[in-house]
């Protein structure tokens, strides 16, 4: 028999061990690569925020600089109260067997106060607020109108493709749609991203919140509004 440190014994020990330490390298590669697969990376997750979006930065996209709070605009000028509502048409994503048609006016809904919310895919603070006028609607929803109507084609922060799964994601069941007539922003006041206008029965701006609002505050300013008429 052989003895172990005969010069052939030791070859094939070495042969082994090389041949086992290159098996280990080739494993710690492997499993290094696999861990740096985007494939296991995990999905972003939504995180809106209360701020809203500049217009005027919107074309930067949904990272533009945010103003860190939502204002209430100066009570309108008697001129401004008294001014007729724009009237547009709009397509609706949901909310078409309570308003009665997926496709129509905005004068159609004279008769009720008006709620009108704009607002865009890609604003994270339009979905921040979306909650709290949800609530307002499943509330008010019989005495007041909400509408929400998407506007990102014009502030560029989205198109209505696909926008609808955001208020299906969210909850959202309160009217929603968007329109093709782009003399909204300026007529509306939209300065940033979201704005809420509300509409007398008669169809005249009664008032304009720049910024993300929370359900009390748009129930204040729709009982001003109805103590007014």
């Amino acid at each position: 028999m052989p003895s172990l440190d005969h010069p052939s014994s030791c070859i094939l020990s070495r042969v082994s061990l090389l041949i086992i330490g290159c098996t280990l390298f080739a494993l710690l590669l492997f499993a290094g690569a696999c861990a740096d697969s985007p494939e296991d990376e995990p999905a972003a997750s939504i995180q809106p925020t209360g701020s809203p979006t500049p217009v005027a930065e919107a074309t930067a996209g949904p990272t533009a600089t945010l103003p860190p709070t939502a204002t209430l605009l100066p009570s309108p000028t008697p001129e401004e109260r008294d001014s007729e509502a724009l009237d547009f048409r709009f397509n609706l994503f949901q909310g078409a067997d309570v308003l009665g048609e997926s496709e129509m006016a905005l004068s159609d809904l004279e008769g009720r106060p008006l709620v009108l919310n704009f607002w865009a895919r890609f604003c994270r603070p339009c979905w921040s607020e979306m909650p709290d006028l949800q609530d307002f609607y499943e509330e008010y929803g019989g005495d007041v109108y909400l509408l929400g109507i998407d506007v990102g084609q014009f502030t560029g922060l989205g198109s209505p493709k696909d926008a609808g799964k955001l208020l299906e994601a969210l909850g959202v069941t309160y009217p929603a749609g968007y329109t093709d007539d782009g003399r909204v922003v300026r007529h509306y006041r939209i300065q940033a991203m979201p704005t809420t206008s509300f509409i007398t029965a008669e169809g005249e701006v009664y008032r304009t919140w720049t910024g993300s609002i929370t359900r009390d505050q748009v129930t204040a300013i729709v009982r001003e509004m109805l103590e007014e008429e």
